[in-house]
């Protein structure tokens, strides 16, 4: 009697699982093609790098073979630019312009940060300035993250965005309270991603959180998969990154340069942002990364 009734439940959930799934899908038509390859009406879904690159950046366990940040060499900003051509970007950029006359202006100043290293090590620890110093002495930091400004042309709207998306990224994480680890990146990216669609048209704003969203996703789903320990902290930092983002003038604004001296509270103030702390997240980083080193410190 008892192994009957063991036998009933899973019967009966897939029993009730048909049921639902006739309600959800009253009015489904399927459609025919004659096409010999998976096609879609979704420009993402037709693209088989994306199809595969997002279910391993979304599925995937973490791991030293495999650090977090090495999840950016596996082509998806390549496959991302093929699906959403520069010159589509440029042309909502274009008409961004036309109706938002502040963003005009940004553009045509075209303001370019040519600080280095070195020029942060002056900075008292605790200021903004100095905390991007410890982070170039402790972790080796480039906080041009690589970029060759020589000869650089702002007047490409477009590339211009993008070159100063990479220079401000790292003190976008002091300014939401994203600590510098994998899963500090949760507030950070969901800040700027919120802060674009409040800010901006939704088209533009959508094309240019097409990369970013699931840079930010694939921590969200792994935690909730694999790290569950992780989860509530996963939520707490979303949820700081949604506030942040959304009640701030608009990032890409800021002059950083103008805080370097200031402490983190100080230079929400002065930029207008709303209060926000940095959130501890390094024990939970540590399981998330699956770190050995990392998990040996935050049990200390």
């Amino acid at each position: 009697m008892i192994a009957s009734k063991a036998m009933e439940s899973p019967m009966k959930a897939e029993a009730d699982r048909k049921i639902l799934d006739s309600y959800l899908g009253a009015g489904v038509k399927r459609e025919t093609t004659d096409s010999s390859l998976l096609i879609s009406s979704s420009r993402y879904l037709n693209n088989p790098q994306i199809r595969d690159i997002i279910a391993t950046w979304l599925l995937r366990k973490n791991g030293p073979d495999f650090p977090v940040e090495a999840d950016h060499t596996l082509g998806l900003s390549t496959a991302m630019a093929q699906v959403n051509p520069a010159h589509e970007t440029a042309a909502l950029m274009e008409e961004e312009r036309k109706i938002n006359p502040a963003f005009d202006a940004w553009l045509k100043e075209g303001f370019i940060s040519t600080y280095t290293n070195d020029d942060f090590h002056k900075y008292a620890p605790g200021t903004v300035g100095g905390i991007i110093s410890k982070q170039i002495k402790e972790r080796g930091f480039d906080i041009q993250l690589g970029l060759d400004l020589n000869n650089f042309d702002p007047s490409n709207a477009y590339d211009y965005w993008r070159v100063r998306s990479r220079q401000t990224h790292d003190f976008e994480h002091i300014i939401t309270g994203g600590q510098f680890n994998s899963l500090g990146e949760i507030p950070v990216i969901f800040g700027r991603t919120v802060n674009e669609a409040t800010h901006l048209s939704p088209a533009l704003a959508s094309r240019l959180a097409a990369y970013t969203m699931f840079a930010g996703l694939r921590m969200i789903s792994r935690s909730l998969l694999h790290y569950p320990e992780t989860w509530p902290m996963a939520m707490r930092l979303l949820e700081q990154g949604i506030r942040v983002g959304r009640e701030s003038p608009p990032f890409w604004f800021f002059r950083w340069e103008e805080v370097f001296h200031l402490t983190p509270a100080e230079a929400r103030v002065h930029f207008g942002m709303p209060e926000a702390e940095e959130i501890e997240c390094f024990r939970e980083a540590s399981i998330f990364r699956e770190d050995p080193e990392m998990m040996a410190l935050a049990a200390e």
